[in-house]
């Protein structure tokens, strides 16, 4: 079963990584700009500062006016299955130039967005990169929903590795 649920698991990473072919200049692997009320955001694929040899390219996420809601969405978590009570982990690298730091907030929702299935916020994101995990409680079912990754102030992270899964152990709800 864990077998299934990682190879289901498997379309929602987004590793940019040279050999995972999602290296190209045309790729983002699934994930679209979010701007709403206002906002004005840019999302592309970055070379410029890569994490390391094997991951050269980032997603650079540049929010200019944060409106009501301004980051990225992934909508391809189609067969999450999704339960109250599941634990699931929200793994990514990020950094920001000259030590800003960011609260980002990752929401799991109903493909139309009308519905939080579980949603958290991780403080200060931001400076060289750095590894995060971000435990997200879901709280209402759904079988296929969207991820989104906003920001609440205007600036700029690069993000890459980002990866999802289901905790392993349910009992432990820490990161």
């Amino acid at each position: 079963m864990q077998r299934v649920l990682r190879g289901v698991l498997a379309i929602f990473v987004f590793a940019l990584a040279a050999e995972t072919r999602l290296a190209r200049a045309d790729d983002l692997s699934g994930w679209k700009s979010l701007a709403e009320g206002g906002a004005a955001v840019g999302v592309a694929l970055d070379s410029a500062s890569p994490r390391d040899e094997q991951n050269t390219n980032s997603l650079r996420l540049t929010v200019k006016n944060s409106g009501a809601r301004a980051g990225i969405v992934h909508l391809e978590i189609a067969a999450a299955d999704l339960r109250p009570g599941q634990w699931r982990d929200l793994t990514f690298y990020a950094r920001t130039e000259a030590r800003k730091t960011f609260a980002l907030t990752v929401s799991l929702e109903s493909r139309d967005g009308q519905k939080i299935r579980a949603r958290a916020t991780i403080p200060e994101v931001g400076g060289a990169w750095t590894k995060y995990t971000l435990a997200l409680n879901v709280r209402q079912p759904g079988s296929k929903c969207r991820m989104v990754i906003t920001m609440a102030e205007p600036g700029t992270i690069w993000l890459n590795g980002i990866s999802f899964a289901t905790r392993q152990n349910p009992q432990n709800p820490g990161p």
